[in-house]
């Protein structure tokens, strides 16, 4: 079956690296949720280890191959419908997610994944590589922003390895990145109120050639008392910070 474009869908196709994220996941005896099955190459290696695997896959065509391939595992479930819509209510807790995603829905996912955190234990997935290193970013680099503060305040992220592009089937543009993610249980700073910190945050981010003494109106004293230098702008303040100015602002702050 020929891959749709509209679904950002390519399929690594490399043993090597197959074997190698097949060695990193940690589901032995566990429940698993797969996004994006496809044929199921992977899918029936991992159902060789984990307890139950749901296949949760958008593209009919590839539901129905699934669907016949693994009619004899009482262990797998394939569902068909799109994982930003599908309700994670009706697994197990504690479930390791992993999944190829598409770039174009990368974001949503992530955010969707979070959102529904209280069922997942841990998660891997296959980022293009130019979004797992937006995920990793650091304060002051370019790929840092609103989406590394947003992941980075919820769970904790490890690149296990990239993976070239040739090594997918339609060949992308880009490398990808195979990533572990782990929720803290406690994260290391806390916020007041968590919408309201991300709106400070986006706030930030959307003036980013502006310092953020004027792209959020902080008065100067705030800054000063967290030792925030007024010519920072948004790219330049870490997650502790934001939180630190959150706490500071909020409820009296107004958008």
């Amino acid at each position: 079956m020929r891959q749709k474009r509209s679904l950002g869908q390519v399929f690594l196709k490399d043993k090597k690296y197959i074997a190698k994220i097949l060695d990193s996941l940690d589901i032995s005896g566990k429940n698993v949720l797969e996004i994006g099955p496809g044929q199921g190459e992977i899918s029936a290696a991992i159902s060789e280890k984990a307890k139950f695997l749901w296949c949760v896959e958008i593209d009919c065509r590839f539901y129905n191959y699934l669907e016949n391939k693994f009619r004899q595992k009482s262990n797998v479930k394939i569902i068909n419908n799109d994982i930003l819509k599908f309700p994670f209510s009706q697994i197990a807790k504690k479930t390791v997610v992993f999944g190829n995603v598409p770039y174009h829905i990368s974001s949503r996912l992530i955010k969707y994944l979070i959102e529904n955190r209280k069922f997942i234990d841990k998660i891997y997935l296959t980022f293009q590589k130019e979004f797992a290193q937006k995920l990793l970013a650091q304060p002051s680099s370019k790929q840092y922003n609103f989406i590394s503060c947003y992941t980075q305040y919820y769970v904790k992220i490890k690149k296990l390895f990239d993976i070239p592009a040739v090594s997918f089937q339609p060949v992308p543009k880009i490398d990808s990145s195979f990533i572990r993610i782990d929720f803290y249980r406690n994260g290391p700073h806390k916020a007041k109120n968590e919408e309201f910190l991300f709106k400070i945050i986006h706030k930030a981010f959307s003036n980013r050639r502006k310092k953020v003494i004027n792209s959020l109106s902080v008065p100067v004293d705030i800054l000063s008392k967290f030792k925030i230098n007024r010519d920072l702008r948004a790219q330049d303040l870490s997650l502790e910070q934001y939180i630190l100015l959150a706490n500071e602002l909020y409820p009296t702050y107004s958008f």
